[in-house]
């Protein structure tokens, strides 16, 4: 290779071009924007304020914040795109890959209204033999195994643990009665 013939490759582009980093900028700017026009209507006000000084910050501060954060970035990669030269190998993914999101994308919305029919246990059972199924495991105890513990070890973690609600149903609310969860 003669060190005359190559290029440096700043010295390629000699003009600005978009690329897909340019449309991921605006778009992160579209967002924080959206982001932070819409977060003080989805904060609740407390209904007691114990105490009021002057110095109080308000609750949409630190979202807001960060929504603004999140578009100072995307003004940054927006014009930091003119300048990066690298191939979108998102074009270069396989068909079998955005099969494998799309039915995982599937399954998450099947999960959603199932949940609040048959309980998070059920469910997620549910769920997770499907998916371990589909993304070839063949072993079937193991599956059986996963589906029972990891969904009642979830499930007792966040109600039990961290007292947050999950919906129950039959087998749910059977293994609280026993002291199971």
């Amino acid at each position: 290779m003669d060190p005359h013939n190559e290029t440096n490759p700043t010295d390629r582009r000699s003009s600005w071009v978009m690329n897909f980093n340019t449309i991921f900028g605006v778009g992160f700017v579209v967002v924080s924007i959206v982001l932070f026009l819409i977060i003080p209507d989805q904060i609740a006000k407390p209904k007691i304020v114990f105490a009021n000084s002057g110095n109080d910050l308000d609750a949409s501060f630190f979202p807001q914040l960060v929504a603004g954060g999140f578009g100072i970035l995307g003004v940054w990669l927006f014009f930091r795109s003119f300048s990066i030269d690298e191939v979108n190998e998102v074009r270069l993914i396989d068909w079998e890959a955005f099969t494998n999101i799309a039915v995982t994308l599937l399954a998450m919305a099947v999960f959603i209204p199932l949940l609040t029919r048959v309980g998070f246990v059920i469910s997620g059972a549910l769920v997770i033999a499907f998916l371990s199924t589909f993304f070839g495991n063949r072993n079937y105890l193991l599956t059986a195994v996963v589906n029972i513990t990891v969904p009642v070890a979830i499930f007792y973690i966040f109600t039990k643990l961290l007292a947050t609600y999950l919906p129950p149903f039959p087998i749910d609310t059977i293994l609280t009665r026993l002291f199971i969860l």
